[in-house]
């Protein structure tokens, strides 16, 4: 409740300074791709594509993310309707949350039909991709990312095009869990792009799901991405990701704490600007 009360305070007063000094508030935009169809509740390696959407979603409206700013793509287009209340789309927000269904196609045309037309050179974009992945040529650091229930791919090359296609924005962080993730990093490590950049694992390393506090599947890398912004996980224990103490998680204290935590691969890093130390994805920056 404190969190839900706080963003709403920092939303109010950004309002108030922009009404004031006649300015258009920096607005916060965010992509949520996760490349496969859930159909059972609490399986390993399936269910983790609707939880860790949820898990997502949740952490940034409590980052005063808006809803109508969030575009949700899974699976084949329609929220899973699972039986744990507290991954339940309707139960939580009072409506379903899945934009479109996750396919070559939209994965296109949500940057350019849906984010281009919107996001201007004040605001912060942030794209987080989840799927199966596989590593290419030298290195393995080429990354071709299923579309699992489609059949289709994405290569790391292709994801970096279509976020490009949105030319005007502020800042961007970019989010890839997938096998050999790190394929993704040399693509988006360009001076300039104000872009950063975390993977859940190396080029050559698979990632895995992980351990949580309510036993619910996940992503070892989503879970503690999602826990180091909130600073708790969703039980409500305590994850000590603000070193600094100013109240907020910069995008370098949150890669600290998910590279001491993921236990099964190691997260990389791009940030060719070195925005990560005074980066935040809350909706006032400190």
């Amino acid at each position: 409740m404190y969190k839900v009360i706080r963003n709403i305070a920092i939303t109010i007063t950004v309002f108030i300074i922009c009404l004031h000094q006649g300015c258009q508030c920096p607005r916060k935009y965010a992509v949520i791709i996760s490349s496969n169809n859930v159909t059972m509740d609490d399986v390993a390696y399936h269910s983790v594509w609707w939880y860790d959407v949820i898990h997502q979603y949740r952490m940034l409206l409590n980052q005063g993310f808006t809803e109508e700013r969030i575009f949700v793509l899974y699976g084949n287009g329609t929220d899973f309707n699972t039986t744990h209340n507290d991954y339940n789309a309707t139960s939580l927000f009072g409506h379903s949350i899945t934009d479109m269904a996750a396919n070559r196609s939209n994965v296109f045309n949500v940057f350019i039909d849906s984010l281009r037309p919107r996001v201007d050179g004040d605001d912060f974009l942030h794209v987080w991709w989840m799927g199966h992945g596989t590593g290419h040529g030298p290195g393995q650091c080429s990354l071709s990312m299923e579309l699992t229930h489609t059949g289709e791919h994405v290569s790391d090359t292709e994801l970096k095009a279509h976020i490009d296609t949105v030319q005007s924005y502020n800042k961007r962080f970019v989010s890839v869990m997938t096998c050999h993730a790190g394929g993704m990093i040399d693509n988006m490590d360009v001076a300039g792009d104000n872009s950063t950049t975390f993977t859940s694992s190396t080029c050559i390393e698979n990632s895995f799901e992980g351990p949580t506090c309510n036993g619910r599947n996940a992503a070892d890398y989503n879970y503690w991405l999602a826990n180091s912004f909130e600073q708790a996980e969703p039980c409500g224990d305590t994850c000590i990701s603000d070193t600094d103490g100013n109240g907020f998680v910069s995008l370098e204290e949150s890669f600290q704490y998910i590279q001491a935590t993921v236990t099964t691969s190691t997260p990389q890093l791009a940030d060719p600007d070195a925005l990560a130390p005074n980066t935040y994805i809350a909706q006032n920056d400190p």
